[in-house]
């Protein structure tokens, strides 16, 4: 079974390995946690347990041979990480509020005088009778390296309800919009000023698509189809540019060799939007698009051989530090007028494509990256 897989198990109760006995009490066919250790051991992902005071209780072979020089059992966790690395405060999170956390691009070192950056899967689990976190150590490739860190969390369905409550209020409005664009359409003399009400009906059409499919059930949400991503691009840079009204540029730096991914073209359209529009409503004067190929890139729990990165970078203010570890929850907003639903959505909508989305930010250059699946 692989580590994930093993690690949800045990969470789950499914697996049967959660000792109430002590490490320390015998049993005449050898303790529940003695197996459960050799069976931990025995996987080649480096793991720990670390209890409610931060402490490892267990780590396996893996992780030992990584961590080579020193004792790990007994080691805070404030040990593992460098600077101001937020495992620490992931680890409570994990315990108190019993949520699975996939953390990106953590800057650790479990080798001394070794840093590398790594995401780490946070799994809480009944071990020895008492709530713990198991921590899942993926080392990044080395041309991941120097990209900073972004907590990604597992729930978004209060994004989602509110998303659909919402929906039946915008229909409405939607419908009298596209009307009077329609209108205004026929009565304009020049043919350049009709491309802006064609712009607006295009606008009105999409948003009219996505409030039906968040008002869908899951199951049975409309099937994807084949497009290129940049297409989305140019839409994004055309609807950011008119809705700046020049008081910011926005750049393209794409890689034209990118295939056809499959998907829906308007929901990523909406993800790449939020995102834009949070760089300029932060007050950036550039906000660049950017598309590469990540090769041998990770998801999550899972491993692709080809994923398609798109990059939204701006040289804004930057990410407040207090809103850093809760940014992607529902209704966390830097700015009085903001809702809060904006990365909640476009979380949820990478997550339709089958990807994930993180951050990079810092005072002049903050970048959200949205990771999505090719080639599994």
């Amino acid at each position: 079974m692989p580590a994930t897989r093993l690690v949800r198990a045990l969470a789950r109760g499914v697996v049967g390995l959660t000792a109430a006995t002590p490490r320390t009490s015998p049993s005449p066919s050898g303790s529940a946690s003695a197996d459960a250790d050799a069976l931990l051991d025995q996987l080649s992902t480096p793991l720990a347990i670390v209890d409610r005071q931060q402490r490892v209780v267990h780590a396996n072979g893996a992780l030992i041979e990584t961590y080579c020089e020193r004792r790990v059992v007994g080691a805070s966790v404030a040990d593992l990480a460098i600077g101001d690395s937020q495992l620490p405060q992931l680890a409570r999170r994990v315990i108190e509020q019993r949520e699975r956390i996939v953390a990106r691009r953590l800057l650790l070192e479990l080798k001394r005088e070794t840093p590398r950056r790594y995401d780490v899967a946070l799994t809480p689990v009944q071990w020895r009778g008492e709530a713990m976190v198991v921590l899942e150590f993926h080392a990044l490739a080395e041309h991941d390296q120097d990209l900073g860190e972004g907590v990604v969390s597992t729930p978004e369905p209060a994004a989602e309800q509110m998303a659909r409550a919402l929906a039946h209020e915008i229909k409405n409005p939607l419908a009298g919009l596209h009307g009077a664009a329609q209108l205004l359409e026929r009565e304009l003399p020049n043919k350049a000023l009709k491309e802006y009400t064609q712009v607006i009906r295009a606008e009105a059409d999409r948003i009219r698509r996505l409030v039906d499919r968040l008002l869908q059930r899951p199951d049975v949400a409309t099937a994807g189809q084949s497009f290129n991503v940049h297409e989305v691009l140019e839409r994004v840079r055309t609807l950011i540019g008119a809705e700046a009204g020049g008081r910011v540029e926005v750049l393209r730096d794409y890689d034209p060799s990118l295939p056809d991914i499959d998907g829906h073209p308007d929901r990523l359209t909406q993800a790449l939007l939020n995102l834009a529009r949070n760089a300029l409503q932060s007050g950036a004067h550039t906000i660049r698009l950017r598309t590469r190929a990540e090769r041998r890139a990770r998801i999550g729990d899972k491993s692709c051989r080809l994923a398609l990165k798109i990059d939204v970078c701006d040289d804004g203010p930057g990410v407040p530090e207090n809103l850093r570890e809760s940014l992607f929850l529902p209704f966390v907003t830097g700015r009085d007028e903001g809702t809060g639903l904006g990365l909640p959505v476009a979380l949820a909508i990478a997550r339709e494509h089958g990807g994930t989305l993180a951050f990079v930010s810092r005072p002049g250059a903050t970048t959200f990256s949205l990771l999505i699946p090719v080639t599994p």
